[in-house]
């Protein structure tokens, strides 16, 4: 398992597979409850492994066997459900050796119940549950007794997504916009070195910077305190690559969430979460563990592209000229039963319409033009295409 672990990291992806199924393909009977284990551990890494390349299959196949071995494996139950979001195969609980449907539900990480459901109190549960299983942190208040007095309101960013990334290509101009005679924004990044414009322009936009990549939680926090910040704001919540533990210190006297998730965090370490109120509805809000700030409109700061722009027609794009398009090109994985159904039924009630999606993995494409198939709409009013760069992205939107 190591030695797979080490041919990881060096990037032999195939030397590190061929390690761990060695383990894996060891016949389970007769073997003692330790190799048991390690087999499990072992299927898990290639299931992680083949994930990362969309070899769904694979990775289902893998994780079904360890589950087998070892019901109560969490990480791998919330890995399983996922995979089934991501290739389309509803429902997504379904019979599972020995794993409940409450079990399943409990399993989930936030990002993908967000796409689940609309239930606030779902949300809550689930926002709550990985928070106590993944980041069980001890509070501590290391600003506490400090009386800050600056004469521009301190305000610090954290993030790993200060690149070419769903929430820095939003902060650019909003970071430009804080009114500088009132504020001053200090950014604390752990994001990856692109080299892009985006970043570029995220970095020049804040009056100190400090490069938190190889700090752990606690020397960040002492950062904050040295630093006076007198609003900590986290732009990931439960997105990936989160890093709560900063905020579990309370290095500064309050604390929030913006941007990176439009949930509740379920966390006790932040104070608010900026949101607008087509986000956070009044029947959503009781299951709030932040106070909610709301702004005007929409609590997203759009603004014009600085990315180069490149024109598309609809030649370009393969589509018909004479024809309505509904367009969806999120992550498939956020495409439920439920709004598939009403997509067929716009395109059934529209007969000069086509419906625009990512050909995101074979899977979940082939599942998706079945289901189609299946209830009335043949395969040539979907039209399927593969993912683009964000500079290209963009534009093509405009057919």
């Amino acid at each position: 398992i190591n030695q797979g672990l080490c041919h990881e990291v060096l990037g032999a992806i195939d030397a590190a597979l061929t390690c761990w199924r060695q383990i894996s393909e060891l016949p389970a009977l007769g073997l003692t409850e330790d190799a048991l284990e390690h087999r499990t551990i072992a299927l898990n890494h290639i299931a992680r492994v083949v994930e990362d390349f969309k070899q769904y299959d694979v990775a289902e196949a893998a994780l079904v066997e360890s589950l087998r071995i070892n019901p109560k494996q969490v990480d791998a139950v919330q890995h399983w459900v996922h995979i089934q979001q991501k290739t389309c195969h509803w429902p997504v609980f379904k019979d599972l050796p020995a794993v409940s449907e409450a079990e399943m539900l409990l399993s989930m990480s936030p990002l993908p119940m967000l796409a689940l459901t609309d239930d606030p109190v779902k949300q809550l549960l689930i926002a709550r549950e990985f928070g106590r299983r993944k980041f069980n942190y001890k509070e501590e208040w290391l600003c506490k007794g400090r009386k800050l007095k600056h004469d521009r309101l301190r305000v610090g960013y954290v993030s790993g997504d200060l690149c070419t990334h769903a929430v820095g290509l939003l902060l650019p101009d909003f970071l430009e916009a804080h009114d500088k005679s009132r504020y001053e924004l200090y950014g604390y990044d752990y994001s990856p070195e692109d080299g892009s414009i985006t970043r570029a322009a995220i970095l020049n936009a804040f009056d100190h910077l400090r490069d938190i990549r190889r700090l752990n939680d606690r020397e960040v926090a002492e950062i904050v305190v040295y630093d006076e910040i007198d609003v900590l704001i986290d732009l990931h919540g439960l997105s990936a690559g989160a890093r709560p533990g900063i905020f579990a210190l309370h290095p500064a006297p309050k604390q929030g969430v913006y941007l990176g998730y439009m949930g509740t965090t379920g966390m006790p370490w932040y104070d608010f979460m900026i949101l607008d109120r087509y986000v956070l509805t009044d029947v959503q809000r009781p299951y709030m563990t932040e106070k909610p700030l709301f702004m005007a409109g929409s609590f997203i700061p759009l603004a014009p592209n600085r990315l180069p722009k490149k024109r598309f027609t609809r030649e370009d794009c393969g589509l018909p000229e004479d024809q309505l398009v509904m367009a969806a090109f999120g992550n498939v994985y956020k495409i439920t039963e439920p709004i598939f159904q009403v997509w067929l039924e716009a395109l059934k009630a529209v007969p000069q319409s086509l419906l625009w999606l990512i050909d995101d993995n074979p899977i979940a494409s082939e599942r998706l033009l079945a289901y189609a198939a299946q209830h009335g709409v043949g395969k040539e009013r979907i039209k399927l295409t593969g993912r683009m760069p964000y500079g290209e992205f963009s534009p093509r939107l405009a057919n």
